[in-house]
């Protein structure tokens, strides 16, 4: 694998933030990372939230936005990549990781009061139907100005990423089935526990062998701070952010799907935009940088090489995969 074309310019080398999904440990992308010859970090969910202590407080409180832990998760994450001194940046996000790099890129920067409606549990038809496009303007769904807000953000990857639910109330549905998982978690967590975590439907493209490496490597993991990532940051309290993706411009944004997961295949097959790319990844199923990390190493160089141009270049090639 080489570096940058001439056509992405002498420009400062992009630093890779990989973000983990649920029950990532330290070294989740390791093997991906001794792959690449970018410069890269890793970067937990956990990372990303205030301590278990102020966490416990926030979480009895009832005046805050269902979505307040994603938006208090892109402060955190943007001092972290300022602290990096990194010039580019390219966001990698599995499944939990990709919606926390999502929120951060096209959720608005600030929550407006006067936006607080769409975020009532009773709301329903009336504002689903609300979108960027046709007024809502201070919606936490309208993205802003990306490049005012994120300028050393080069490229966007999310592997098996979900991208928010739509309708109010399975979003409250989805919530409170995940604060039910998340006590039991806190509970009794153990090896069965994530035995029976691995059975889901998501997973059944999982090899036998890669299923129970997973279950190893996450074995030493706290049931309070499971429990923690999944309160906090459930699918339940984030926004719809699809109309906010496809509208955005500048960024190339590349999608990545196993050939063996068709939950997300199907899901993502419509997303469309300009500098949006799809990809299905042979033999892989949901957990595609375990199962075939060198796959994934190489799709990361191709993107960066052929897709991850200056910010502001106005076109953008096909990456070579």
């Amino acid at each position: 694998m080489t570096g940058f074309s001439e056509e992405c310019g002498p420009a400062a080398a992009v630093k890779v933030f990989f973000l983990a999904g649920f029950m990532g440990v330290p070294g989740e992308f390791a093997r991906v990372r001794e792959l690449i010859s970018e410069d890269s970090r890793e970067i937990l969910p956990e990372d990303l939230l205030p301590s278990p202590e102020e966490t416990r407080e926030l979480l009895q409180r009832r005046d805050l936005p269902p979505d307040y832990f994603f938006r208090e998760a892109r402060a955190r994450l943007r001092k972290i990549i300022t602290a990096s001194g990194a010039e580019r940046v390219c966001l990698y996000g599995y499944s939990l990781g990709g919606r926390l790099a999502l929120s951060a890129l096209f959720m608005s920067p600030e929550y407006k009061a006067e936006c607080a409606a769409e975020y009532e549990w009773e709301n329903k038809a009336e504002n689903e139907t609300k979108t960027p496009e046709n007024g809502l303007k201070n919606s936490p769904e309208y993205p802003g100005d990306l490049r005012r807000d994120w300028p050393m953000i080069s490229g966007l990857i999310l592997e098996s990423s979900g991208l928010g639910i739509r309708d109010p109330e399975e979003r409250r549905r989805r919530l409170l089935h995940d604060e039910n998982l998340a006590r039991r978690f806190a509970a009794e967590f153990s090896p069965e526990l994530l035995r029976e975590w691995y059975t889901q439907p998501v997973f059944a493209g999982l090899s036998s062998r890669v299923r129970e490496s997973l279950i190893q490597k996450r074995r030493h993991i706290k049931g309070e701070e499971a429990a923690r990532v999944l309160s906090c940051l459930s699918s339940g309290r984030m926004p719809w952010l699809l109309p906010a993706l496809e509208a955005s411009r500048e960024l190339p944004v590349l999608l990545l799907t196993g050939e063996r997961d068709p939950k997300y295949q199907a899901l993502l097959k419509s997303v469309t935009g300009p500098d949006i790319a799809l990809l299905t990844v042979p033999h892989a199923g949901h957990n595609i940088h375990d199962e075939v990390p060198e796959e994934t190493a190489r799709i990361i160089e191709d993107f960066l090489r052929n897709r991850c141009q200056v910010p502001g270049r106005e076109s953008l090639r096909t990456p070579e995969i």
